[in-house]
């Protein structure tokens, strides 16, 4: 299931009456249930239109003197999110993936190895061989050829050649070793797990205040100029960061002030808890060790900020790009949820020198461990662009982790997940088995409920969304599209729709610009194989989107003396046995 947020421009809505009938059912819990209206839920979703198949991979990693297992777990099993994302359909999509250090050093003050500037939030490559003419990894498709690909993603012989990697400059023409499939990229004799195995080695010698979400910020950020190529208009944009500490991306310099070391200056020892004490409030705001509760970033009115705001970074990361095509995650020091509910919880402790030290959430246990401080800056600007589920699965992993793999691999796997599929996240009212029509019905029986697909949706093109020039446009029903053009409404026979109401996603005779329908996709398996899928007569320009409203059915029998099929599999009331065990079915 392709969850979705308010931060992604979602409106999962539900009406007063919708509510209160869900909230009522989930306090029920006997066999038989009193009758009430079919719940019926319209949900907003939103999909990318473009057919292109770019993403755009940013590493943020740590480069501090306790990094070094940490770097190297990451570069060891980087592969798992290449081997996520070569599964995908379609094989491996247009890649570019840069890497940058947390180092920005500590303004106009020298502390240790913290040098004026830092990185600067460029993409590094090191002394590495590879990548050539850029400083990150190029890795496309050929384009302007014909590249056929069977089902196992060998590539038969094409035309493509050297002139058909002119969109991007820098590449050389290749064909894929293990696929035969003609690329271009800029890098040679190397695979592109060593190459970035290469890149990623960043060393420990970084500034020990790291700041994570401001080097992405300069990295990313259009008006620097320092990275130009790397993020692509239409290309979804994925952002990994890897650190052992919170986020301490100042807003003032003075907060590395060298002239205030004492625990009754203004700023306290120069030490990282200055990070903490300047960018985190909590129930408790001292130098004195103990617990603290409720601890939540900071914000821009606050008097006591130092480091800039979470916004700032949500905001960047929305304006240059729509929502739905942003990736965030992050393998940090994961933080406890506080039991109110709000914030976080947090221990302050005292270093050998009497200066108060936010305490590891893991690791730190050994001699030789340092372990990791909770990441309650970075955890919550996780928060604002992913679900819970996802924060639960992929988003959000320990880097006290021994094994990056599961997480690297699920991030490969959500990127390949939003590129190549458009499923709806329930089963749908009239379209409770949409494998019935291409002749792989999931229903055990049939019946005129489920005999084809009559999805009850509401369709709406948005072009250039949340920009000045956002223009939108409503999408018919393909059933509804005669051979002729014309427009019958409520047409319910696929005999004389165009196409038999499933045209091609492009298809230049479409009588129409655009026209919607429901394919079957098992990889769909929230809504039963129900995938929304806009045919179009041409692409869409840039930036489109199509946001998609269908009435859904519960997954399961929720009435069970209506005499009503309320989740339309054949079944009504006591002869489903979601009915007699309701538990079985959950």
């Amino acid at each position: 299931m392709r969850t979705r947020m308010a931060a992604r421009a979602r409106l999962v809505g539900f009406s007063a009456i919708s509510m209160l009938i869900m909230l009522t059912l989930a306090c029920i819990n006997r066999p038989m249930k009193n009758a009430q209206p079919t719940p019926y839920i319209q949900g907003l979703e939103s999909f990318p239109q473009s057919l292109e198949r770019e993403v755009d991979i940013l590493f943020v990693v740590d480069n501090s003197g306790s990094m070094k297992d940490e770097q190297e777990n990451l570069r060891r099993n980087f592969a798992s999110l290449m081997d996520a994302l070569r599964g995908m359909v379609g094989g491996l999509p247009d890649l570019h993936v840069g890497v940058v250090s947390t180092d920005l050093g500590t303004g106009i003050y020298g502390v240790g190895s913290c040098v004026p500037g830092g990185d600067e939030g460029k993409l590094l490559t090191g002394a590495c061989e590879n990548p050539k003419n850029s400083p990150y990894i190029i890795d496309v498709q050929a384009r302007g050829c014909t590249v056929v690909q069977d089902d196992d993603g060998l590539c038969q012989p094409s035309d493509c050649g050297p002139a058909n990697c002119e969109h991007e400059p820098g590449t050389t023409f290749v064909l894929d070793s293990s696929t035969g499939c003609p690329r271009c990229r800029n890098y040679s004799d190397e695979s592109l797990e060593d190459v970035f195995s290469c890149m990623a080695d960043l060393g420990t010698s970084g500034c020990g205040f790291e700041q994570p979400l401001e080097a992405m910020y300069k990295a990313l950020d259009p008006a620097s100029g320092s990275n130009e190529g790397f993020v692509r208009e239409t290309a979804f944009l994925a952002v990994v960061i890897i650190t052992d500490e919170d986020d301490c991306s100042a807003s003032s310099q003075q907060l590395f002030d060298d002239s205030q070391r004492t625990i009754d200056s203004t700023l306290g020892p120069l030490w990282s808890y200055r990070c903490f004490e300047f960018g985190i409030t909590c129930d408790v705001n001292s130098r004195q060790p103990g617990q603290r509760q409720g601890c939540v970033p900071r914000d821009e009115g606050d008097p006591g900020a130092m480091l800039f705001s979470t916004d700032r970074y949500e905001q960047l990361l929305l304006s240059v790009k729509d929502p739905e095509m942003v990736v965030l995650a992050a393998i940090a020091g994961p933080p406890s949820p506080s039991a109110g509910g709000v914030g976080f919880d947090a221990l302050v402790g005292l270093t050998d020198e009497g200066y108060p030290d936010l305490q590891a959430s893991c690791g730190g246990i050994g001699a030789d461990e340092d372990g990791a401080v909770p990441a309650i800056r970075i955890f919550s600007l996780l928060q604002r662009l992913n679900s819970d589920s996802d924060l639960g699965q992929w988003a959000f992993t320990s880097i006290c982790s021994e094994d990056f793999s599961p997480a690297l691999e699920g991030i490969g796997s959500v990127i390949g997940e939003r590129l190549a599929y458009q499923c709806m996240p329930a089963p749908l009212k009239g379209c409770s088995d949409p494998g019935v029509e291409f002749g792989a019905g999931q229903h055990s029986q049939r019946c005129e409920v489920n005999s084809q697909c009559l999805a009850v949706c509401t369709v709406e093109d948005v072009f250039g969304r949340n920009t000045s020039e956002e223009v939108r446009y409503q999408v018919p029903p393909c059933l509804e599209i005669l051979e002729d053009g014309t427009r019958l409404q409520g047409n319910k026979d696929r005999a004389v729709a165009y196409a038999g109401g499933h045209p091609d996603l492009r298809d230049p005779d479409l009588p129409v610009a655009a026209c919607w329908h429901v394919s079957f996709e098992p990889a769909c398996v929230d809504s039963n194989g129900a995938e929304i899928l806009v045919a179009r007569r041409e692409d869409p320009p840039p930036k489109a989107f199509a946001e998609v409203s269908c009435a859904q059915i519960p997954a399961v029998e929720e009435l069970c003396n209506d005499m009503r099929d309320n989740d339309e599999n054949c079944l009504v009331d006591a002869d489903d046995p979601c009915c007699a065990n309701p538990q079985s079915c959950r």
